[in-house]
């Protein structure tokens, strides 16, 4: 009876969460069934949040249970509608301050193929995430791998966006693709990094 129980539990999760994915995508409009977006969808997808603890607070027993549950069992994200549009790509800039005045520009980087498409899915679920200080410790952790490379920046400024794609018409017309910055976190750095220095 009880693992009956958990099966069930367990397989609703995932369905909600599949629905509040999916709601999330035709709120926004970037399907096919919703070219602009919908209030409707909008209410959906808050709906949908609110099985899954998302309306408590964030000390919450409920949501956290039901959060470490959905990360634990790794069922918290990845079962969205894919719609037959392009979506939004985020994009992570670090500008790198030298004491004497030069700028540098990196992108992320990572070891390999499947390391790349990691680092990219995080990216495009850090604009998903609603909760500041996690989306901070997130980039501060990505910003620190890039001073540990250049040790001798006196800063290092996270540029977080969106790269927006024109549709198909857009494009035959001229029109190209555009960003959006949506977050900016400074980094501040004083020696070279070692394993007590991260900031």
């Amino acid at each position: 009876m009880i693992c009956a129980a958990w099966f069930a539990l367990h397989f609703l999760l995932i369905a909600i969460v599949c629905l509040r994915d999916t709601f999330s995508s035709l709120a926004q409009g970037v399907s096919g069934p919703a070219s602009r977006p919908n209030e409707l969808w909008s209410e959906a997808e808050t709906i949908a949040s609110a099985g899954l603890g998302g309306t408590l607070a964030a000390a919450n027993p409920v949501r956290q249970g039901l959060a470490a549950y959905e990360n634990f069992a790794g069922i918290e994200a990845g079962y969205g509608y894919f719609a037959p549009s392009v979506p939004s790509s985020s994009k992570l800039v670090f500008e790198l301050h030298y004491a004497d005045g030069r700028v540098e520009y990196e992108l992320p980087h990572a070891g390999g193929a499947a390391a790349g498409y990691r680092i990219a899915t995080l990216l495009d679920n850090i604009q998903r995430f609603h909760y500041a200080p996690l989306r901070e410790a997130i980039l501060k952790t990505l910003v620190y791998s890039i001073w540990q490379e250049h040790p001798d920046a006196v800063m290092v400024r996270a540029i977080f966006g969106v790269v927006n794609f024109p549709s198909a018409a857009e494009f035959r017309a001229g029109t190209r693709e555009s960003y959006d910055q949506l977050y900016t976190y400074n980094y501040r750095f004083r020696s070279r990094p070692s394993r007590a220095d991260a900031p």
